[in-house]
């Protein structure tokens, strides 16, 4: 039940390319994905997705030569569940690694108690008499 949610979990918010219209099948905590496709279809697939080479808040960009291609996608929407995805050409398959964005509910943090560490600074007997010997009076300020 678990993999069958994160597994629309993912698909709703980062798109991964289906393998002969099957979904991928997805595990819990799994960020790493193998495709048994060419780079090119899935560099297609992003291309169809987010466009040649930008959409508002994803930017695209592709570096390395033939064999070792690597195509970056970069999100910016806050709303996203993914903030990075990088594409990686191997020789016999094609990486997709995925940054999620892990969101924690909310904690109300109340109390009014001191803090576990406290530093205490003590001031050396040479400047409190160079202190002493300032004027510290509104007169000065004016």
């Amino acid at each position: 039940m678990t993999a069958a949610a994160l597994a629309l979990f993912l698909s709703a918010s980062f798109p991964l390319p289906s393998v002969d219209g099957k979904p991928l099948a997805v595990t819990e905590s799994q960020k790493t994905f193998r495709y048994p496709l060419r780079f090119e279809t899935i560099r297609a697939f992003y291309e169809e997705r987010f466009g040649k080479r930008q959409v508002a808040t994803v930017k695209w960009s592709m570096a390395g030569a033939p064999g070792e291609r690597v195509l970056t996608l970069i999100n910016a929407d806050k709303k996203d569940t993914w903030r990075k995805a990088v594409v990686r050409e191997q020789e016999a398959e094609t990486v997709i690694d995925v940054t999620p964005v892990i969101r924690l509910a909310d904690e109300q943090i109340e109390g009014n108690g001191r803090p576990l560490v406290q530093f205490v600074f003590g001031r050396s007997p040479d400047v409190d008499k160079a202190v002493q010997g300032i004027d510290h009076t509104d007169a000065l300020r004016r």
